[in-house]
């Protein structure tokens, strides 16, 4: 079996969600299948044979949103060409993107719709490129769902959401977990000395891990934090995606007299320093509004850390019964469960345990292989 993956949507710097999924599937699909090909923009660890786009390298100099359109015309023209030369048996989209007019047998993922749930105010920055990007994805999805063979949804909640959507036949579609990095994620026994570098003590702040959006819910999580009493701060942890997102919370942390001394914005972590993060936080808290997965969520659990998040979309599935699920609409919600952590030395315990038990049954090898399962089964239909 011939199968080609486009993950020309791998960037290395800052990688966030869609990118550590590219990388990571392509790194375990290589393994069980050495011959499979990988068209890339640069260079990925741990996939030594990905075969590097000239016209795409130059990509890493343009904005994210400009990066993205030019990219889509890439796909759909000389991408296309590419693909019908070559003729593999499956070709492999690790974003909810694709070619509309595929010459061979495409699977896509669709890890979240969050441009089809908020309106403008929510969901988009306020500049025209990205509202820009937004109508192309309206555009395309359709077509790209239509015409593909397989659609691999990453939780039961976004697959749903594909139906509801777009009207998607059910059997289309195949839920296949996201994973983590069991190497990297772990319990660490003494995460101090990395925490030195923040200038944070271990068990003395909350944590959010994630971009920087609307969605994302960061304004109540501070209004939240306000009503808290103790010693603990709130560290917030991105790639700032939208600026006015961020001065939203930091205004609406001053009028709840959050100070500065007690919140913490550290723009995007490394990922050899974040596990040291979850380690040495009081809890990790993600309020989102609407989640296709949720990778934080086990990343966090890995690493022994009490998991607050929202009871919405994907993020209940994720979790399971190891999380305090909150109302992301209620500050008070929130607020009535990270108090609980301050309060009850039992449940965190608790949650530890669980949280530990629970992350082990996400890993990226059986996401790989429950893939190329699917990639079998679609090239002999």
């Amino acid at each position: 079996m011939k199968i080609m993956l486009n993950i020309t949507c791998f960037s290395s710097k800052e990688p966030t969600g869609i990118e550590i999924f590219a990388q990571n599937i392509a790194r375990e699909i290589c393994k069980i299948e050495p011959a499979a090909t990988v068209l890339s923009s640069e260079q990925i660890s741990g996939v030594p044979n990905a075969c590097i786009s000239k016209l795409l390298s130059f990509t890493g100099t343009l904005t994210r949103d400009y990066e993205y359109i030019f990219r889509a015309l890439w796909d759909q023209t000389f991408f296309r060409y590419i693909v019908a030369k070559q003729k593999p048996d499956i070709l492999f989209f690790p974003i909810q993107d694709g070619l509309i007019y595929p010459p061979v047998k495409q699977i896509i993922t669709v890890h979240d719709l969050h441009y089809l749930h908020f309106d403008k105010s929510i969901h988009e920055c306020r500049h025209e490129i990205n509202s820009l990007r937004t109508k192309l994805y309206k555009y395309k999805m359709p077509h790209i769902l239509e015409r593909s063979a397989a659609v691999v949804a990453v939780s039961e909640s976004t697959k749903r959401d594909i139906i509801a959507s777009f009207g998607t036949n059910a059997d289309k579609i195949h839920v296949i977990y996201n994973g983590y990095d069991d190497l990297r994620f772990r319990v660490i026994d003494d995460p101090q000395p990395t925490l030195y570098q923040y200038g944070l003590k271990s068990g003395k702040y909350f944590l959010f891990v994630g971009s920087i959006l609307k969605h994302k819910n960061i304004a109540r999580l501070v209004q939240a934090f306000a009503l808290t009493e103790s010693e603990v701060i709130l560290v917030i942890a991105g790639a700032c995606k939208d600026v006015d997102c961020l001065q939203d919370v930091k205004k609406v942390a001053a009028d709840s007299g959050v100070s500065d001394a007690r919140l913490r914005y550290l723009e995007y972590v490394p990922d050899d320093d974040l596990p040291y993060l979850y380690n040495g936080s009081l809890a990790f808290v993600l309020p989102s509004l609407h989640e296709g997965f949720g990778v934080p969520i086990i990343e966090a659990m890995a690493c022994g850390t009490p998991v607050i998040t929202s009871n919405r979309s994907a993020m209940p599935e994720v979790a399971g019964e190891a999380a305090l699920l909150v109302d992301p609409y209620s500050v008070k919600s929130i607020a009535a469960a990270m108090c609980e952590v301050i309060e009850n030395p039992r449940r965190i315990d608790a949650m530890r345990k669980a949280g530990i038990e629970r992350a082990k049954a996400f890993r990226w090898s059986n996401s790989a292989q429950k893939l190329y399962d699917l990639c079998k089964t679609v090239s002999k239909a």
